[in-house]
């Protein structure tokens, strides 16, 4: 093959693999990577248990019988909760309650609350803190007897298991 010859088949094979790079480039898939936006609400997962039970007339077996019920709860509310939510979050978990006080500080939550749940009506004082994804807490409650009153200490914690 002649110079001219030769350099006629370089410039085919140029445009050839430019024809080929071009081709590939646009059968080649774009990245379709989008930023999937975060929920405003989320599902707030509690739980709990009860360190302590005294009261007089209680019996032994029934004093282990009340420490073995654990505490749950799980609320969809929003991503960085207002104080009503964190009332409901804390509320829900020991059955209907209504807050005489309730207030949130920066790092600690403080809350006296009267509350119907399965065992009947509580007096209940909560002390706890709280970050931007989880709160946790002890709660102090007396549960009127006629044999004379209940005294239940329990411990919850709550945080963020996704979105709802």
């Amino acid at each position: 093959m002649n110079d001219k010859g030769s350099r006629e088949m370089k410039r085919v094979l140029a445009g050839a693999c430019i024809a080929l790079v071009a081709a590939s480039a646009v059968a080649a898939p774009k990245s379709t990577a989008t930023k999937v936006p975060t929920s405003t609400n989320a599902l707030w997962v509690t739980t709990g248990s009860i360190v302590s039970v005294s009261g007089a007339g209680l019996t032994a077996e029934q004093i282990e019988t009340i420490k073995q019920q654990k505490l749950s709860n799980t609320t969809c509310m929003a991503r960085s909760p207002k104080p009503a939510d964190i009332q409901t979050a804390i509320g829900n978990t020991f059955g209907s309650c209504t807050f005489s006080k309730f207030g949130l500080a920066k790092t600690t939550i403080r809350a006296t609350m009267k509350c119907n749940g399965t065992y009947g009506p509580m007096d209940a004082d909560f002390l706890g803190s709280r970050g931007s994804t989880s709160y946790s807490g002890t709660n102090n409650a007396v549960f009127p007897n006629t044999g004379g009153d209940v005294y239940v200490k329990s411990v919850i914690s709550g945080k963020i298991s996704g979105n709802c």
